[in-house]
């Protein structure tokens, strides 16, 4: 329905376009009200009126469900008047075939008859002048909240509509349908253009996952489409709440499970943590082309679900229930089809130093599949490049493709954007069952839409069985769907067609307040203080999640449900012999779509992008190796080929072996961080975790020589070691070997052991093992019999003995003083003899052959019989390493957990935590979403009753910026990411920070914090008039979108911590602790 509300002068209006008679031109895609919105909002920081003079918080409503959400956004919508943001650059259509010249504006009367729209705030300062101006219609309201500017449109300045060709063109046709994009349509002509934008849209996503694809591919004839799930059960470990671990533990361990032991009994010594329902007797089927919303608050299962449906059981305890995937059980897709099946986690895991392009393009180069299910003549690249085009516009990253993923603590893409990019990787799988965790989080809600659509046009067009979770869907988003799924603790409440969900809830007694959506409501009935009732239901409507579900197992919704998953199981029967009549022995297991030595290559490949991209870590790793090899060089420089210098040469060659071997600790910690992306690449199907442990390897060797290299050079030629050209690249040799085999090592016992923690115990006693019995430190004949044997499997020892025989075999040393015996006047030099061992009598030189057969039983002729037991070492760890990654699973499922300190535990949580969580059938806890009121009313009343008194400081002061430009380089040129922004902050004032993901919130906020480190930034930034004093950053608190914390800290502890640093030294020790309570 169009607007009638009356129209506002030509004038500039404020947060609106500016429209009056002399404008030259007019961006005919005018922005809707979702559009209008994000321009007219104001970007400035909050002010807590706490100590901290001022404080940002970029995206502090991520991953919360609905309800607290709408709630968030409307308090920070209504007090968006606190801070008024305009920007300099005046808005104009980059694209010149969107743009129309024009020399006047049209009359009101013809604006009033405009398909786009443009809604300013009202600014009730300028209300009297705007009623003289205003055409006013009988039924508008007195003082309108938002006015709209129309614009004409005329037969010439209209865009052409889009042709009804058969042809498919990619790109040009693409960049047309993004760029129309709309997120509502208010008007018949609008909604006929959105119509065509779907179609053009819905033509092009033909081009990947289309019928003519589909036609004449055989993957997509023996794919297993449609789900069926009747009495699926998930069990998970897990308590309500749990002890921090500390060193303690490892020496009071024992005695507490004795003392358990004797006063609870042998059953509370040995007691695992309790198994408890994570879902519950969820039954249904998803039809191939059908959509499924998953709906329910954080905690209630819909994780859980949504992994069990696409077959990801690994970590639970149990899964209960048939599932089957086009006719096929989950043991044989498991087994045989891994790659048909995805789950899209709702965290983004990426390599964050890989671009865009290259993290796209490796999914891409790793899912293509074989010549006989591509389309005639299209060749690898072809099918790489036309993907990658066509992903990368729908999800508007196009822009992005040159910029790194990042994270945490590397620049890359917005939020958004690496949301987006999430999205794009998994749906380069054309996965036949597909699920989407909460994929919506940091989009913006245009872009969420946009989003949904994709996946509903991917779900029509390919055939596949698609579920998705999301926290905030409004009713666009709920329409996409087929059928909904709710869930409440581990509960199925409802399960149908999304037309009937909200009349089956009516029915049970519920109302759905004036304006909100059916999502929120059918959330809104699993919470107590959300829920609404219809007047007279009050003591008839279900209130607890077991309620519900006996409610809809009794209902006709319930029996619906049943029948069509018997109907869908009887076509499965037709679909499963087509699929058979289709297939080949090649189809028959298809886990990966390329072999494995392209896997290897394809991961090597992309292991050298990744740490080429972190350029400054690698460079100031060999840089670093250079200061430590001249400092080491110069405490063995220019040792004596004499007795003296005999020991100090064994120990420069001992430091060279050690050293390099010993950097290989580092790989422990990089194993951990890449293993949720290597589970997750697993899962798409990418390439098999062996190939990927052997591409580590292989990238391996090139740095790895270079770092013995530059160590070696220094420390071999400053400490005059010997000076042949065989001996020097012997050394090098046995060095690189050694390392090779080290980093082998480390990287199996991190591919075996499921915690850094647990890796690191057994790394610590590695280290004394490989240093005490090497050989050097303890002589092979001082060694204790009863672990002589360790250095038989320490192949350090191998390589030290292979080092020494290479540089003592041609040496010959001299006696000299000391080692000159005996001593005394009138002793002829005749008669003296060499103290070192493997001397003769009579001589005052000593054979290095000799002195290291003497002292360490070592041989020439082992060096090359160690040389190959070096490489099986090495070989064997390798082959661990992918064995162990190739059983790599992730960490138990089960719900959230509370840790406490030990010693500041409320008692009742201590008891349930001593019995295991089976004391007085406690089954809640934080995964439920019901809270443990052990571990939540308890605590809060084990709390200190005393009221701090002291009322918080307040702030006065006004915050403002003006043209502030951000500029950072890119690629050979600069790219300026802020331009001409301005506005103000007051006191006591919420504003809300609005904009598309990528439009620049977070860099804009860090510039507020003065947090920015790279690029160059321009502008003022004044404090009541004046500028930023020194104290500015440190008085200005700052809320970064993802959560950074010491995780073994308590919340108490990272308070206070965070008190004792920031607060002045004026205030008391006590008035901070106090504070932080």
């Amino acid at each position: 329905m169009a607007d009638e509300r009356p129209t506002p002068r030509d004038e500039d209006i404020p947060g609106g376009f500016p429209v009056t008679p002399s404008i030259n031109s007019v961006n005919q895609l005018t922005p809707t009200i979702d559009t209008a919105d994000r321009l007219e909002a104001g970007f400035a920081g909050r002010d807590t009126g706490a100590s901290a003079g001022y404080a940002t918080y970029d995206h502090v409503t991520s991953g919360r469900d609905n309800q607290s959400y709408s709630g968030t956004s409307s308090a920070a919508f209504g007090a968006s008047a606190g801070g008024y943001l305009a920007s300099q650059q005046p808005h104009e259509n980059t694209n010149p075939a969107q743009q129309n010249v024009r020399d006047t504006a049209p009359p009101l009367s013809e604006r009033h008859s405009s398909s786009s729209t443009i809604l300013a705030p009202h600014d009730a300062s300028i209300d009297g002048k705007r009623k003289n101006s205003t055409i006013v219609n009988d039924d508008s309201p007195d003082e309108p909240v938002f006015a709209p500017i129309k614009s004409n449109t005329n037969e010439n300045s209209e865009r052409p509509p889009f042709e009804k060709r058969k042809s498919h063109r990619t790109e040009e046709d693409l960049f047309r349908v993004l760029s129309r994009r709309k997120t509502n349509a208010s008007t018949p002509a609008e909604k006929e253009d959105e119509r065509e934008d779907n179609e053009e849209l819905e033509r092009l996503m033909s081009r990947i996952f289309g019928q003519k694809r589909q036609q004449q591919s055989e993957e997509e004839k023996t794919r297993h489409s449609g789900v069926v799930f009747r009495g699926l059960t998930v069990r998970g470990v897990g308590l309500g709440s749990s002890l921090q671990p500390t060193v303690g533990d490892f020496f009071m361990g024992l005695p507490r499970k004795l003392a358990k032991l004797f006063t609870q009994g042998p059953k509370a010594a040995i007691a695992k943590p309790p198994v408890r329902e994570l879902i519950s007797n969820f039954d249904g089927c998803v039809r191939p082309g059908e959509l499924l919303l998953v709906l329910g608050r954080p905690g209630a299962g819909c994780s859980t679900f949504l992994k069990t449906f696409c077959n990801q059981r690994a970590g639970f305890e149990s899964v209960e229930g048939d599932v089957t995937y086009g006719g096929t059980d989950s043991a044989t897709m498991a087994k045989d089809f891994r790659g048909e099946i995805i789950y899209n986690p709702e965290d983004d895991l990426h390599y964050a130093t890989l671009s865009v392009k290259r993290t796209l393009k490796f999914a891409l180069q790793t899912r293509t599949p074989g010549k006989e299910s591509r389309l005639e003549g299209e060749t690898r690249e072809d099918y790489v490049r036309e993907f990658l085009r066509v992903v990368t516009k729908l999800f508007w990253i196009e822009h992005t493709l040159g910029t790194k993923v990042g994270n945490e603590f590397i620049r890359g893409v917005s939020g958004g954007e690496r949301k987006r990019v999430s999205i794009a990787e998994a749906m380069i799988t054309r996965a036949s069952v597909q699920g989407w965790d909460n994929s919506s989080k940091g989009l913006d809600a245009s872009t969420a839409v946009e989003y949904v659509k994709s996946i509903r046009a991917m779900t029509n067009m390919a055939d596949t069985s698609t579920a998705v979770s999301l926290y905030q869907a409004g009713e666009q988003l709920y329409d996409l769907a087929d059928k909904v799924l709710l869930i409440d603790n581990g509960k199925c409440l409802y399960f149908g067609r999304t037309e009937d969900a909200k009349n089956y809830f009516l029915n049970l007694g519920f109302d759905c307040p004036e304006r909100w959506t059916t999502a929120d409501f059918l959330t809104s009935v699993t919470d107590d203080h959300e829920r609404s009732i219809r007047k007279g239901w009050e003591n008839r409507i279900p209130r607890t999640p077991d309620e519900f579900s006996d409610a809809y197992r009794r209902s006709e919704d319930y029996q619906k449900n049943l029948h069509d998953i018997d109907e869908f199981e009887a076509e499965l029967q037709t679909l499963a012999e087509q699929r058979r009549a289709h297939e080949s022995e090649k189809s028959k297991k298809k886990n990966y779509e390329i072999a494995f030595h392209k896997q290897v290559m394809a991961c090597t490949h992309r292991q050298f992008l990744v740490m080429f991209g972190d350029k400054a870590s690698l460079f100031g790793k060999w840089g670093g190796l250079l200061f430590q090899g001249l400092i080491v060089g110069s405490l063995f420089f220019n040792l004596p080929d004499t007795a003296a210098g005999a020991f100090p040469r064994g120990g420069a060659l001992f430091f060279l072996l050690l050293f390099n071997a010993l950097l290989a600790l580092a790989e422990q910690t990089a194993a951990f961080e890449s293993k949720p992306i290597l589970l997750k690449h697993k899962s798409f199907s990418f390439y098999r975790p062996s190939a990927f442990a052997i591409a580590q390897t292989v990238v391996d060797v090139p740095l790895v020589f270079i770092q013995v290299i530059i160590f070696n050079v220094l420390i071999y030629f400053m400490a005059n070691l010997a000076r042949t050209a065989s001996q020097f690249f012997i050394s090098c040799l046995i060095l690189w070997l050694v390392t090779m085999v080290t980093y082998a090592f480390f990287r199996a016992i991190s591919a075996w052991c499921g915690t850094l923690d647990v890796a690191t115990r057994f790394t610590g006693v590695a280290i004394q093992i490989l240093v005490v019995y090497t050989g050097y430190l303890i002589p092979p004949d001082s060694m204790h019999p009863w672990f002589a044997w360790l250095r038989w499997i320490n192949w350090i020892q191998y390589g030290f003995e292979c080092l020494m025989a290479n540089e003592f075999y041609n040496l010959t040393l001299n006696c000299e003083g000391q080692y000159l015996v005996p001593q005394g006047p009138g002793v002829q030099p005749q008669n003296q003899g060499c103290a070192l061992a493997g001397s003769t009598p009579g001589s005052t030189t000593v054979s290095g052959a000799d002195y290291i057969q003497q002292s360490f039983t070592y041989t020439r002729s082992h060096l090359w019989r160690n040389f190959g037991f070096l490489w099986a070492f090495f070989i064997f760890f390798v082959f661990l390493t992918a064995l162990g990654m190739e059983h790599m699973k992730p960490n138990v499922g089960g719900g959230a957990i509370t840790v406490f300190k030990r010693g500041q535990v409320p008692k009742k949580v201590e008891e349930s935590i001593a019995t295991g969580g089976r004391a007085k059938g406690d089954n809640n806890d934080e995964e439920s979403g019901r809270g443990n009121p052990v571990a939540t009313g308890d605590a809060e009343r084990t709390r200190s009753d005393e009221q701090v008194t002291q009322e918080v400081a307040k702030n006065e002061t006004v915050f403002t910026f003006q043209n502030i430009n951000y500029t950072i380089p890119f690629e050979k040129g600069e790219r300026k990411l802020l331009q001409d922004v301005q506005g103000y902050v007051r006191p006591g004032k919420l504003t809300a920070l609005m904009g598309a993901s990528g439009a620049g919130k977070t860099t804009l906020l860090n510039g507020l914090a003065q947090r920015l480190k790279f690029g160059t930034i321009t502008g003022d930034f004044l404090v009541d008039g004046r500028p930023l004093p020194k104290s500015f950053q440190r008085a200005t608190g700052f809320a970064e979108q993802m959560d950074i914390h010491e995780p073994t800290a308590t919340v108490r502890e990272a308070l206070q911590f965070s008190a004792l640093l920031r607060q002045p030294k004026e205030v008391s020790k006590e008035e901070k602790m106090a504070y932080c309570e």
